[in-house]
């Protein structure tokens, strides 16, 4: 983009502020075969290079094709360098013609301008012919790579049609050993077929025979088990014998043990009744017999007293008392004897 920039910068054409050949202290148009002359400048700004904007257009359209074809020829390994380099020589030739053209009409200040504009393009157009040469330098060592690696490629392929050949050959070759190999085992197959048949038929043979050993065993085992079915129904039968035998002598055994318990209880509570009776009569008599210490003593507490003869009659009234108090104690006895 610089070098078409500076390239479209440098081209031939009066610059600003000057006047065409012919036509001293005049400004014309930029645009050639126009000729128009250009109003003066009002006030500051850039003067104009173009009497209209058509002239404007035709001019930069016509001095736009050079890069767009640059460009377009850019991708290109070795045809863009030398592209460029081409318009390069065309644009310094331009501007050297130019150069010439305002050289005869022009002053020295515009002169020396002009051709330091065109050694800088020249300079630069040696150094871009530099940078293309290298890249068409390179652009041949790649297409030589390219060819290296077309021929490796190529004797790669011969080498590989020779390794089908080869392999082709040796197909041929396992075709025929396979053939033989299926002709031998056709004939091996053959006679395992014939071997097979009579192998069979020993097998039906020793089948039928193994079949009727069969039908005898099943025989004998049918009747061993209906012989061991009718065991096992006595071994059953005379199994629930014992059990309703020992079911029996258990509900005996558990009767009389439930008589036993019983009279053993009735034993116990008779025995704890007797000794409730005797223990209630023995209380009986330890009462009594505290009642009758209580009245001895209060007997003895008394003061004498004479009675109408002159005798007290304090000692008699214990006497008298005590076979009362035992008869009470045998009757009260005597109603609880068992």
């Amino acid at each position: 983009m610089t070098s078409q920039m500076t390239d479209q910068s440098l081209l031939p054409g009066p610059p600003a502020g000057t006047a065409a050949p012919g036509a001293p202290g005049a400004r014309r148009c930029k645009q050639p075969g126009c000729g128009s002359e250009l109003p003066a400048a009002a006030g500051r700004g850039a003067p104009r290079l173009f009497c209209s904007p058509a002239c404007s257009r035709k001019w930069h359209n016509d001095h736009r094709p050079a890069a767009e074809q640059q460009a377009a020829a850019g991708p290109g390994p070795a045809a863009g360098p030398l592209a460029a380099l081409h318009q390069l020589l065309t644009d310094a030739a331009s501007l050297v013609a130019g150069a010439a053209a305002e050289l005869a009409t022009a002053d020295p200040g515009r002169v020396t301008a002009a051709l330091a504009a065109a050694d800088a393009a020249r300079r630069q157009a040696q150094a871009e012919t530099a940078v293309a040469l290298a890249r068409a330098a390179q652009a041949a060592q790649d297409a030589e790579a390219a060819a290296a690696a077309v021929r490796e490629a190529r004797d790669d392929t011969l080498a590989a049609l020779e390794a089908a050949d080869t392999a082709r050959a040796d197909a041929d070759a396992a075709d025929a050993r396979a053939q033989a190999s299926r002709d031998e085992a056709g004939a091996q197959i053959a006679g395992i077929r014939r071997e097979a048949g009579t192998a069979l038929a020993a097998a039906r043979d020793e089948a039928t025979a193994a079949r009727a050993d069969r039908d005898a065993a099943l025989a004998a085992a049918e009747q061993a088990r209906h012989h061991a079915d009718t065991e096992i129904g006595r071994a059953r039968q005379a199994e629930a014998d014992a059990r309703a035998e020992n079911d029996h002598v258990r509900a005996d055994a558990a009767r009389e043990r439930d008589a036993q318990a019983a009279a053993c209880a009735a034993q116990l509570h008779a025995v704890q009744a007797l000794a409730d009776t005797w223990r209630a009569r023995a209380e009986h008599a330890e009462q009594q017999l505290d009642l009758e210490r209580d009245h001895q003593r209060r007997l003895a507490a008394q003061p004498a007293a004479s009675g109408p003869g002159g005798a007290s009659p304090g000692p008699a009234a214990p006497a008298a008392t005590r076979p009362a108090a035992a008869r009470a104690t045998t009757r009260a006895g005597g109603g609880s004897r068992p």
